[in-house]
């Protein structure tokens, strides 16, 4: 039986990379026009606050921020650049690094989903010998059988699935990459476009941990599979010599389990250190905020008393004025 697993994974790879730039050109083309406009506003604000010395921000700050977008209007309009700065980087590289650290292993495995449909054709054959032994009125052998299969299709069908579920979890994430790195220009956003980030390298580095955990398990159950293989040819199988096989099955099947809340400590841990100097510039940005209105309200209370003090000293001189009348009036009407 040929490598049937890994020639349905590239099937899949295939589709789902024209799958993810459809949905991203398509994307890309309505949000365009208005990631245009946003960055016209931006240089005209910035630029006008430049030239009127308004601005709270130095040079340097505002020529980041509109460097950050064009570099998000760059990515957001272009398949081309996306492909080449974050499609292929993040499809590809955990896989190739999974199977780098295979060949630097030791294992004797380079390629998990050989092994996995090793595993499966071994299962089919001792399944097949067993049903030879079966008859009207001995139906054991065949349900032994049974039994082998459905161990063995357990532990390869959740490494399947998680690999099915992380690519396409990932092409849907990747296609709908406009919208959200979109959401990076504001920092009221900015928490959408961390939580993208962080979701597409958590089912980016799944496949990794997929890779290495059966790469470990297939070269674990290799000699059963060597020993359940030479016994078929005899067609003298007992139950017994599947032991190490069906428990290896189990035990694979709980670890690979584990492989989702293991990437998902550390893509957590990753996109937090990303967005760590995103929170920063947003406190910033709050704190900038808070000063500008603390600043008004100063200068708000100061004109204030301003107009306080004016107001006292016209009461005054007017009070000044009056009493002098008086007393002319007085002194005018003594004989």
């Amino acid at each position: 039986m040929e490598n049937f697993i890994g020639e349905l994974l590239d099937r899949i790879d295939a589709s789902g990379q024209n799958f993810s730039q459809r949905a991203y050109e398509a994307l890309s083309q309505d949000i365009e026009p208005l990631l245009r406009l946003l960055f016209i506003v931006s240089v005209l604000f910035y630029g006008v606050q430049l030239f009127v010395g308004t601005s709270r921000l130095s040079v340097a700050e505002v020529i980041g921020r509109l460097a950050r977008v064009l570099v998000i209007l760059i990515i957001v309009t272009s398949w081309a650049n996306f492909n080449s700065l974050f499609y292929q980087w993040i499809t590809t590289v955990p896989e190739e690094a999974g199977r780098a650290i295979l060949e630097a292993s030791a294992t004797g495995v380079t390629e998990p989903t050989n092994g996995l449909s090793q595993i499966w054709k071994t299962a089919n054959v001792a399944a097949a010998a067993f049903s030879e032994q079966a008859g009207y009125l001995s139906v054991l052998p065949a349900l032994i059988g049974m039994i082998i299969m459905v161990f063995a299709g357990l532990f390869v069908a959740i490494a399947l699935g998680i690999l099915v579920l992380a690519k396409v979890v990932l092409w849907v994430l990747l296609g709908t990459a406009p919208v959200f790195i979109s959401c990076f220009f504001f920092n009221t956003t900015r928490s959408y476009a961390m939580g993208w980030l962080n979701q597409s390298l958590l089912y980016a580095i799944i496949p990794l941990f997929v890779y290495v955990i059966a790469a470990f398990l297939i070269a674990a159950m290799e000699p059963e599979l060597t020993k359940i293989d030479r016994l078929s040819g005899g067609r003298d199988l007992r139950l017994s010599d599947f032991a190490a096989f069906i428990m290896l099955c189990l035990a694979g099947s709980f670890v690979l389990f584990q492989v989702q809340s293991l990437a998902q400590g550390i893509a957590g841990v990753f996109a937090t250190a990303i967005g760590h100097e995103s929170r920063r510039h947003a406190y910033r940005s709050v704190y900038l905020s808070r000063e500008a209105v603390g600043q008004s309200a100063q200068q708000t209370q100061a004109a204030v008393q301003r107009v306080q003090a004016r107001l006292r000293s016209s009461q005054s001189l007017t009070g000044a004025a009056m009493q002098r009348a008086i007393t002319m009036n007085g002194t005018a009407e003594r004989p």
